[in-house]
């Protein structure tokens, strides 16, 4: 859909822009261009920003007002600190007067449940009436108290309503041992008391408690032998503890006597305690892992036994590569079961050395191996996929664990280059020498970096489980290139601009590789020494001076790169045209991988200067909620927006949250390290090529925001790196109809693609499970 650029610089209302449909992709579109003039940016009309009457009224479940109910409303925008506060009358009401936008609104009084209200919109220019119906809380009181019934002071407790596992309740036992909590949700909870040098205990309850007993216990100790095959008993150090109810844990030095191990000073739970047996040769390990329940202030007794296990050795194989001849000599490894050596059950491991011959054996085996590895060195360890022979000499084929692609770096002359880089990471190596992994079999390229050369651009294909030689690179010195940055009127230098050489395949992704920048000098003149004799780009982000993106030809040596001024884009955020929203952050990406960003005001207003004739699409996320100790999900979600702009102008565009009772629900098995995903509404075709790639990721819709940082209740700060965290993602508040959704992994230079047509016909969650795409068939795409 086009727009005139003269109706959209006008200062019109946001509800005009709420018409607009969906074009042949599903977005919705606005194409903002036309060949008007430069002219000044204009002061435009903000919305009112006198505070408007926000009442309040907090009443039971019968209806009944709530006197003294101490009310906060605050921003809904995370790190927002515009707050309200007060407190219920007689009547149950609470008048406040905020800034338009929207609130999260908490409630709390003594004998209720606290309550959360995260939807308060509130429109400038009339009252705003609320009515919070507070739950009533359950009674929850007792007293802690030791084996004896003594009351036990200063003991930590912890409450967590089942239903609500990060609205934990604390408190402390007085010098009586009594404890009280208020808020305290009907239901199931779990109750945790700790006091320093004590155990623990746990609970799982049900609310009401008005008067609970709560009984701790001191320290206790665990006494383990572990058992020979023979019956005899074994050394004192051959035994370990792990908890299994606690995260944290340092274990204490243990007291070692001729015939057990003591552990002291341990808290009351369960324990994994595991045994180990080294026969004679010393080449292979048995180990034996039990679970002991430790009780409060008692002396617990463990036995691990290999008694009856006989020793079933040895086991003999020649290791092999696929074309059946015979590995060096290396160090073979094999496990006797599944899991870790310390893990619950019986489990087992052999390390010997593999002949000249490739010959080797386990000379000590309760049973046969499951799985065998072979290694001449640390860092290259190869496996055995197939079924493994009965183990009387038999050859034993092993595969490289992944693949490999190796090559060589040499200087014009002939000799080594020593120190070099591969994909940005330094390495040295006296020969030359180096490697790249290949987790899956298809084409890799990479770029090859040394001080003095021109970056080479190698491709290579590789084959998983296999160790592939790609040919020499040959450096040269490349080319050195002029230029010269001049502003729109093709004669004024610019200088201080950051100028990038760019790869073609690292235009659209910038955190990848970090292109080789230079800065223009004092007329606006640059120089690239260096350059490598292939096609590559030359872009320039000058923010308010302009833009420009220029292909670089294999034999240019000099340029001139002119700025193309800049468009002035500005609008409101808002909620049905009336309420604006706060925090609102606005990501425009434009075609050759320009960026540029905003954020929404305390009024919902933006302002933003956009790269011009340039293809672009704007996003808009809002912030988490402004919830403690964790952000919440935002409860609104936007659509993508197209624009192209003319240099120099000015528009306005305003954004409105998408509605719609559809729920999209993707979860890869894979880490959020590497997997994205985003959906496009219709039928959307595979794209042809990487840069077709590069239009549907700007274009499609983004996930709703995952937050991998907050504060815990007790103030401490949480981070969980995406390596560690699920690739799920949610699509909320889609309109009803077909999509597509695509499954992206990204690997080294190249992506791999996952389409999966989604019907969303009917209202209600969705679910997609999938496969990361690398492991799913995935369509690759080489850059």
């Amino acid at each position: 859909m086009s727009i005139d650029a003269n109706a959209a610089a006008s200062t019109t209302a946001p509800a005009n822009l709420r018409g607009m449909r969906w074009s042949w992709v599903g977005l919705l579109a606005v194409v903002l261009a036309c060949a008007e003039a430069p002219r000044k940016v204009q002061t435009k009309t903000r919305w009112p920003v006198e505070e408007v009457a926000f009442t309040v009224r907090t009443v039971d479940p019968a209806g009944q007002p709530v006197p003294g109910v101490a009310l906060v409303a605050r921003r809904a925008d995370q790190g927002s600190l515009i707050s309200r506060s007060g407190t219920s009358d007689a009547t149950g009401t609470v008048r406040l007067r905020v800034m338009p936008g929207w609130y999260v609104v908490q409630a709390e009084a003594p004998g209720f449940v606290r309550t959360l209200h995260t939807d308060a919109r509130i429109p400038p220019g009339e009252e705003v009436r609320l009515e919070l119906t507070l739950a009533r809380a359950a009674p929850f009181a007792g007293r802690v108290v030791d084996l004896e019934g003594r009351p036990v002071a200063g003991a930590q407790l912890r409450l967590t309503p089942s239903a609500d596992e990060e609205a934990a309740l604390h408190t402390e036992s007085d010098g009586d041992g009594r404890f009280r909590f208020d808020n305290v949700p009907a239901g199931a909870v779990k109750l945790l008391a700790e006091k320093e040098e004590w155990s623990p205990t746990r609970l799982k309850l049900a609310a009401p408690q008005p008067e609970l007993t709560v009984v701790m216990g001191g320290l206790s100790s665990l006494r383990v032998q572990v058992r020979r095959p023979d019956g005899t008993l074994s050394s004192a150090a051959s035994s370990s503890i792990y908890p299994e109810d606690e995260k944290d844990f340092f274990e204490l030095f243990p007291e070692e006597r001729s015939d057990a191990k003591v552990f002291q000073g341990l808290r009351a739970g369960r324990y994994r305690v595991s045994g180990r047996y080294a026969p004679a040769s010393g080449d292979c390990l048995w180990t034996r892992a039990i679970e002991v329940q430790v009780l409060p202030g008692q002396q617990a007794e463990a036995t691990v036994s290999f008694e009856g296990i006989q020793d079933v050795g040895p086991w003999r194989g020649v290791a092999v590569d696929a074309s059946g001849k015979a590995l060096a000599p290396g160090q073979v490894t094999a496990w006797l079961a599944d899991g870790a050596l310390d893990a619950m059950g019986l489990h087992g491991r052999c390390d010997v050395r593999s002949e000249p011959d490739g010959s080797f054996a386990l000379p000590h085996v309760f049973k046969a191996p499951v799985s065998l590895e072979w290694a001449a060195q640390p860092t290259m360890r190869w496996w055995v996929s197939e079924p493994l022979p009965r183990g009387t000499g038999e050859p034993v084929t092993f595969r490289p664990g992944i693949g490999l692609l190796k090559g060589r770096i040499l200087r014009p002359d002939g000799r080594p280059q020593e120190r070099f880089k591969v994909h940005s990471y330094s390495e040295e190596d006296p020969r030359g020498e180096y490697d790249q992994i290949v987790p899956s079999s298809h084409t890799y390229q990479w770029l090859i970096e040394a001080e003095g050369f021109a970056p080479a651009l190698v491709r290579g294909e590789g084959r998983e489980h296999e160790i592939l030689t790609v040919p020499d690179v040959v450096l040269d010195v490349g080319r050195t290139v002029h230029g010269r940055v001049v502003a729109e009127d093709g004669k004024t230098g610019v200088p201080g601009q950051q100028v990038e050489l760019v790869e073609v395949f690292d235009l659209e992704t910038r955190w990848r590789r970090r292109p080789h920048t230079v800065t223009s000098g004092a007329d606006g003149h640059f120089q690239f020494d260096h350059v490598a004799n292939r096609g590559q780009f030359l872009r320039v982000d000058a923010k308010a001076q302009g833009t420009v993106l220029r292909g670089l030809e294999p034999d240019e040596v000099s340029v001139q790169l002119r700025l193309v001024p800049g468009a002035e884009l500005e609008g409101f955020v808002t909620e049905g045209a009336r309420v604006p929203l706060a925090g609102v952050n606005l990501e425009v990406r434009c075609e050759g991988g320009f960026k540029v960003d905003a954020r929404t005001d305390a009024m919902g207003h933006y302002s933003v200067r956009v790269p011009a004739n340039r293809p672009c699409f704007m996003h808009a996320e809002a912030s988490l909620l402004n919830v403690m100790p964790r952000p919440q999900p935002p409860r609104v979600f936007f659509s993508p927006r197209r624009i192209l702009l003319a240099p120099a102008s000015h528009h306005r565009l305003d954004f409105e949250p998408r509605h719609g009772p559809a729920h999209l629900r993707v979860s890869v098995n894979a880490s959020r390290e590497f997997v994205t995903a985003f959906v496009l509404p219709g039928d959307v075709p595979w794209p042809g090529s990487p840069g077709a790639l590069d239009d549907l990721i700007r274009a499609g819709f983004k996930p709703e925001p995952w937050s991998n940082s907050w504060v815990s209740e007790e103030g401490d700060s949480v981070f969980v790196p995406s390596y560690r965290s699920g690739a799920r993602f949610d699509f909320r508040k889609l309109p009803l109809g077909r999509y597509t959704l695509f499954i992206r992994e990204e690997e080294q230079g190249l992506d791999e693609l996952l389409r999966i047509p989604v019907d969303l016909s009917r209202d209600g969650v969705h679910a997609v499970d999938s496969e990361r795409p690398a492991r799913k068939g995935g369509r690759l795409y080489t850059r």
